[in-house]
């Protein structure tokens, strides 16, 4: 990236609260607040993702990270704070183009298949769903998209017509990625990828996901608790303890001289 660059994404004082919020939370430390049972899902987080780069989130379950997220796909529209999409203010648009930025924009592969797939549909019904989204009206450009993603994600082609309940773990994160890749979206969110899976199955998935990302250029944010996946994928990371971004920086420099005490505990715990 150079200085030039728009990011893909920004996210200004970032604050997901659930509850009606009083004086005492604004100043106080409790995720939950203990005078009106306000709980702080992130605050004031500060963060760009540029073109080509991989932007890492983790921490652990309940951090904030998974809130950040899902800003960023436009699920969750924050308390305070902005959310800028491909240079434009998107904080809590709806509608039309809510819909047509996570079409065209945005794609997604969530923690469970079950989130992001239709389970009855096959595999190609899965991948055709989002260029169908978009516009597209040929089935024939529709199939051959199909084609070329099914053979990107390494899914035997002789799966593309079979239903994805009938899949692994594994083919339906493959598949996953397929979708979500489908209209060559400018950012790409990770939650938890490998979440669930055998050792071996998140090893290729990992591997998969990094090729893609290369070849690509694509802009990505992964978020999750496992180091490894981090360390892998991303280029700069962010740790996150009770909805507050604690340390930041290259991945390298963070997971090998972490400064905070919340980030020398989750390295650790993860070289034991």
């Amino acid at each position: 990236m150079t200085p030039a660059e728009t990011p893909v994404l920004e996210m200004h004082g970032l604050t997901v609260r659930y509850g009606p919020g009083c004086a005492t939370c604004g100043r106080s430390g409790w995720v939950r607040c203990p005078i009106c049972g306000t709980v702080r899902g992130c605050s004031s987080v500060d963060l760009e993702v540029y073109p080509g780069e991989v932007l890492g989130i983790v921490g652990e379950s309940g951090s904030g990270k998974s809130t950040v997220l899902a800003c960023a796909n436009l699920d969750l529209a924050p308390s305070s704070g902005c959310v800028v999409l491909a240079g434009a203010d998107v904080t809590g648009v709806g509608g039309s183009r809510r819909r047509r930025l996570r079409t065209e924009v945005l794609g997604i592969v969530y923690q469970t298949p079950q989130q992001g797939l239709e389970l009855d549909l096959t595999a190609g019904g899965n991948i055709a769903s989002r260029p169908l989204a978009a516009g597209w009206r040929s089935y024939a450009k529709v199939r051959e998209r199909a084609f070329e993603l099914q053979s990107a994600v390494e899914l035997p082609e002789d799966r593309l017509d079979v239903c994805v309940r009938d899949f692994s773990g594994g083919m339906r994160q493959r598949v996953q990625l397929a979708k979500a890749l489908a209209n060559s979206p400018q950012l790409l969110l990770l939650d938890e990828p490998t979440s669930g899976l055998d050792v071996s199955v998140q090893a290729r998935i990992l591997d998969l996901v990094r090729r893609l990302q290369r070849e690509l250029r694509m802009a990505m944010m992964v978020v999750s608790h496992d180091l490894g996946v981090i360390r892998m994928l991303a280029d700069r990371v962010l740790v996150m303890h009770q909805g507050r971004v604690i340390e930041h920086g290259l991945t390298d420099q963070v997971l090998q001289d972490p400064q905070q005490p919340y980030t020398q505990m989750l390295v650790s715990a993860q070289l034991l």
